[in-house]
């Protein structure tokens, strides 16, 4: 089962979603509604958002705040994982706001383990409502007609 797909498709009839170049795209207060759909579909799959900031000519993606939410046999340790992924050899090497975004967008759940997946996209809505107020400081751009901030879901 395609859980992006099946929220993106449940999200869209409730909140109509946002169009830009036939492309769907939510916001988050959108994403709050998400965390009902998926309790009601009980389904526990991989699930990836990524924020993009829209305009009327142009859509850039801020992968950097991308949630990646990976269903795994067995847990690893995030921190472990940041190292293997960085190529360091201790966190000590990692600038902190960098161990802060990836203990936000990183997220590994056991299979069938709702409760982590609902509780790992509660925690990204919450880091994000945090984080647009700076996002759309560093996309400010005056000769641009901004829509937003709005994500994709896959």
């Amino acid at each position: 089962m395609d859980l992006g797909k099946l929220c993106s498709e449940e999200l869209q009839k409730l909140t109509g979603g946002h169009f830009l170049n036939e492309d769907l795209y939510f916001s988050l207060e959108d994403l709050k509604i998400l965390l009902k759909i998926i309790e009601n579909l009980n389904c526990v799959d991989d699930l990836v958002i990524s924020p993009f900031h829209l305009a009327e000519d142009s859509t850039m993606e801020a992968y950097w705040c991308t949630l990646s939410i990976k269903i795994v046999d067995v847990v690893q340790d995030k921190n472990i994982v940041l190292l293997s992924e960085t190529g360091k050899s201790n966190l000590a090497e990692i600038e902190e706001q960098y161990i802060e975004l990836w203990d936000n967008t990183y997220y590994e759940i056991l299979k069938n383990d709702l409760s982590g997946l609902i509780k790992s996209l509660k925690r990204y809505i919450s880091f994000m409502e945090n984080r647009e107020v700076s996002l759309r400081e560093e996309y400010d751009m005056p000769d641009k007609k901004w829509q937003g901030i709005y994500y994709q879901i896959y």
